[in-house]
């Protein structure tokens, strides 16, 4: 059964047109027009009859991401977000010294590189940030072997917020401290609608700082506490490594070990935060293909909606020569229905 729907054929002037896009100009020769046979019914095809020979025409299908509207889009909006998990895998090694790790989520100004005002910003952070790990899921005993873990950020995702791994451990001159491997670091969002962003380890902006740094002339950090040890070609113990390699791909490790002066000067109190992350951010849709180009004559396209909806399907038509360029912008709204 056919149902009645209300199309709409609009033309959109230059004032939608960023500076960088061609100038809109209806003067192109162009239009669009839904074939009179169209069922409009979850798997049957929708004819698109075109009026007019441009040079190209392409086209946004009005699916999900393929929304001329939501080509600049970056963000979604809050409440359209389902989950966010923080997965990474780990293991936990080596040293005797254990209970070493903790994963904090909070509000963190970020680092200033100014000491002892960062001193006072990790300790108010500390305070008032939210323990994540505190049910002993980052127990050394549980990463004996590389193991997969994960976190759900889901409660904290209705603002910006900066997660923190904090290693901290007394030094007794006789016990080494736990090495931590960190591997296949990323945050998933899921929206609402099914589509999913993900945040690799590059995007997290991590930051190291050493509440208790190694003044030890020998060792390389000598005293220096925002050093990550990313420069050096060898390991050092005590901080935070965040070097990458082809090996390890999204993954860090902090560098327990050592018993002796050279290896701690005191107690480890190491901090690894990420920057300041928001969680609703998204790719721009994409259009969905060149339909023709200057050399093919297109009367007519076909296409299936599989899914149910209301859709607003953008043709984007334009001319270009030696003089110059022209396009236009013509749309088309209808709602497809289950197939009965």
């Amino acid at each position: 059964m056919k149902i009645r729907n209300s199309i709409y054929i609009l033309t959109v002037g230059a004032f939608l047109v960023s500076c960088n896009d061609l100038d809109v100009d209806d003067s192109v020769d162009f239009n669009v027009s839904l074939a009179s046979d169209n069922t409009y019914e979850a798997g049957d095809p929708v004819v698109f009859n075109f009026d007019g020979n441009p040079d190209y025409i392409t086209w946004w299908s009005g699916e999900e991401g393929h929304k001329y509207a939501n080509r600049e889009r970056t963000e979604l909006p809050l409440e359209e977000i389902e989950s966010v998990t923080l997965s990474f895998e780990a293991q936990a090694r080596y040293g005797r010294v254990t209970n070493t790790l903790s994963l904090f989520v909070g509000d963190f100004p970020g680092l200033s590189k100014d000491v002892t005002t960062d001193d006072s910003r990790v300790a108010d952070f500390e305070s008032d940030a939210t323990l994540l790990s505190g049910n002993g899921e980052l127990l050394e005993s549980k990463f004996s072997n590389r193991t997969a873990t994960s976190f759900d950020l889901t409660p904290y995702s209705t603002s910006e917020m900066t997660l923190a791994f904090h290693y901290k451990a007394d030094f007794d001159g006789t016990n080494a401290l736990k090495r931590w491997d960190f591997y296949s670091v990323a945050i998933k969002t899921i929206y609402k609608n099914g589509n999913t962003t993900t945040l690799n380890l590059s995007d997290l902006g991590l930051q190291t700082f050493d509440r208790n740094p190694n003044t030890n002339p020998k060792h390389a950090q000598q005293g220096d506490p925002y050093f990550d040890n990313s420069s050096r070609s060898s390991s050092c113990t005590g901080v935070w490594d965040l070097r990458s390699s082809l090996t390890r791909v999204n993954s860090f490790m902090y560098l327990g070990g050592g018993t002796n002066e050279t290896d701690y000067t005191n107690n480890a109190d190491d901090w690894l935060f990420t920057k300041s992350l928001k969680f609703n951010t998204c790719d721009p849709d994409e259009n969905s293909g060149v339909l023709k180009n200057i050399n093919v004559r297109l009367p007519s396209y076909s296409y299936v909606y599989t899914q149910p909806g209301t859709y607003t399907v953008t043709f984007i038509a334009g001319n270009q020569n030696v003089y110059g360029s022209a396009r236009t912008i013509k749309e088309v709204t209808f709602t497809i229905k289950e197939k009965e």
